[in-house]
């Protein structure tokens, strides 16, 4: 697929969720089973309500884990959500 775009926005596709916070586990439970989300994962999940552009996501995902690991964050960031896109759990509007 394409990659994401900057103006990109994200939201869970149909029959997607998160499960309950403060579980075990944190995972993404997609129609064929469950994707394990570790580290920010599920932060950054929970940033994609469509609502913001992906450009957002990054610049708030910068704000809350420090400046000084902007470019880490940012290709992390979008490496996750075009892998999320491609499995047909993140859909763009």
């Amino acid at each position: 697929m394409n990659s994401l775009q900057p103006e990109t926005i994200l939201r869970l596709a149909p029959g997607c969720r998160l499960n309950e916070s403060g579980s075990a586990e944190d995972l993404l439970l997609i129609p064929e089973g469950a994707l394990r989300l570790k580290g920010p994962a599920r932060t950054i999940v929970e940033l994609c309500t469509g609502d913001r552009a992906v450009r957002e996501i990054v610049e708030e995902l910068q704000r809350r884990f420090g400046v000084e690991n902007a470019e880490r964050i940012e290709a992390e960031t979008l490496a996750l959500l075009a892998r999320l896109r491609d499995r047909g759990a993140l859909e763009s509007i």
